[in-house]
């Protein structure tokens, strides 16, 4: 009978993980056309200088936004069970008590808005849309982040629930409508910024009309009482230990993630940060593509483990890993290929970066992509306690980056990053899950994940020198071959080798043959 639910359980999550993913991975794509060209539309019609300004307010609320500390991943982490013991009673507690806590962090949010706006005057002295301009569109961005933190955060249960489908598309409509009068009202009616701004503002008001509009539908039940959040903050004081353990890796991450440029400029040039944000650029389409695709497989595992089955848990864990490492070792051989060849077509050969500094790119990029499987179900047992461990690879990360950038300069930097990462991705954090999640043994993870980089780099190698068999003449002809080689070899070799890419395969011919029935 057991066997039987978690039969029908896999079955939902399966279906919920493959809608949740077609969406996204349709709605990305829009998204990035949509993108390239409202951007050419508002550059032409604005100019780059607001353009700029409305980047750099951006960047401004992202840093105060870190006021957050990591409630929301808490939260939804907090979730899964009472979703799957479809617990009505705790679910609504729990939005209760963040509804009361992102309260609280909409005052502080505006708070601190309110001392930015006193500097805004003396961060931007000279602009061409004026200072009033600066002020309003600075309030339109804050409302926008208040919105989230007052109304549109209950969002949360409908992707801890494995529902994004039924939300994503209203959002992304209301966005799409939203850049369609932005430029109607610029090419039409030359509102110029400020119908720009009035349309953004009046998209963050539909948007919370949306998202509640969905929640009320999809949850008639769900009742918050703003009167009882502050008694459930002791029931729930666990929540509030989380959600300081989140907040030292998100600070880590954002740390992490911003102090790159910087050294390349204190120890090489300028310049270089801009050749390296041009590769950067690319790594990162990749990076969110895969992304988008496995956007809503956390709340999946978070499932998984509510319901409790150590065996099931492991199996799926291991074909999660074996997938992804090829999938991440696909994504990055394809880049070693054709990174090069695209930026000399796209802005010129004199961008290019050497083939030392491509291969350290890539191997950051394989961590990254390859780690997302350990990151998941480490969030998933709400494994947050080894706060020491970010600020640690953040140190690392600084300090690696700075000797080595000062001796070899770009390369140096990557491999500090690789480095750090190396010690902390590869080797702490599956060992603190094999030990407090999982309960086995993190030395075969480490076999696994040592054979599956050599297996893959194998192939890697192999694919390159039958590719480079057709010769200059014929250089497109033989990166295709190449890559084609290694995605049907990588994939041979790991079908043969692993029962995790076996269970794989098995669940992808099942997911096809259901489609077609």
């Amino acid at each position: 009978m057991q066997e039987n639910l978690n039969s029908r359980s896999e079955v939902s999550r399966t279906r919920r993980t493959v809608q949740n993913s077609r969406m996204s991975v349709g709605l990305f794509l829009v998204q990035i056309a949509v993108g390239f060209y409202s951007r050419k539309i508002f550059l032409d019609c604005l100019g780059a200088e607001v353009i700029g300004l409305n980047t750099t307010l951006g960047n401004i609320l992202s840093f105060l936004n870190l006021a957050e500390l990591g409630i929301g991943t808490a939260m939804a982490t907090s979730l899964y069970k009472p979703i799957c013991r479809n617990d009505q009673e705790t679910v609504c507690e729990i939005l209760t008590v963040q509804g009361l806590l992102y309260r609280r962090i909409a005052a502080l949010l505006c708070g601190m808005g309110c001392l930015v706006m006193l500097a805004l005057p003396y961060a931007f002295p000279q602009t061409e849309c004026g200072l009033l301009y600066v002020y309003v569109a600075f309030v339109v961005f804050l409302s926008g982040s208040v919105a989230g933190y007052l109304w549109n955060y209950r969002q949360i249960l409908i992707r801890a629930d494995q529902k994004s489908f039924k939300l994503q598309p209203w959002l992304h409509g209301v966005r799409y409508a939203k850049m369609a009068l932005q430029i109607v009202f610029l090419t039409l009616f030359h509102w110029g910024v400020w119908g720009w701004l009035f349309w953004e503002f009046a998209g963050n008001v539909v948007t919370v009309f949306v998202i509640n509009g969905v929640l009320k539908r999809e949850y008639p039940w769900l009742r918050q009482s703003a009167r009882t959040g502050a008694s459930l903050l002791g029931k729930y004081h666990t929540l509030m230990v989380k959600t300081r353990q989140l907040f030292a890796h998100k600070l880590a991450s954002f740390a992490l993630e911003q102090t790159a440029p910087l050294i390349i400029y204190a120890f090489v040039s300028l310049s270089m940060v801009t050749y390296y944000g041009n590769y950067m650029l690319i790594i990162g389409y990749v990076a969110t593509t895969l992304s988008v695709l496995y956007s809503d497989m956390g709340a999946s595992i978070g499932n998984l483990v509510a319901e409790g089955s150590r065996h099931h848990v492991l199996d799926v864990f291991w074909e999660l890993f074996s997938s992804r490492i090829w999938i991440a070792g696909v994504a990055c051989f394809g880049l070693y290929l054709f990174v090069g060849p695209f930026i000399a077509a796209w802005i010129g050969r004199g961008y290019l970066l050497g083939e030392q500094t491509l291969l350290l790119l890539v191997v950051g990029l394989y961590i990254r992509l390859s780690r997302t499987v350990v990151d998941s179900f480490k969030e998933a047992y709400q494994l947050f306690g080894d706060v020491w461990a970010p600020a640690a690879e953040a140190v690392l990360n600084l300090g690696c980056s700075v000797l080595l950038g000062y001796v070899w300069g770009l390369d140096g930097i990557l491999l500090g990053c690789i480095i750090s990462q190396v010690l902390m991705v590869l080797l702490w954090k599956p060992y603190y899950l094999f030990s407090n999640g999982l309960k086995a043994s993190w030395l075969g993870y480490y076999l696994q994940y040592g054979l599956h980089a050599v297996g893959l780099l194998a192939c890697a190698v192999l694919s390159i020198a039958i590719g480079s068999l057709c010769g200059a003449t014929a250089r497109w002809l033989g990166l295709i071959l190449s890559l084609i080689i290694y995605v049907v070899s990588s994939y041979a070799l790991l079908l043969l080798t692993t029962r995790g890419m076996r269970m794989f395969t098995r669940r992808i011919v099942g997911i096809i043959t259901q489609y077609r029935h």
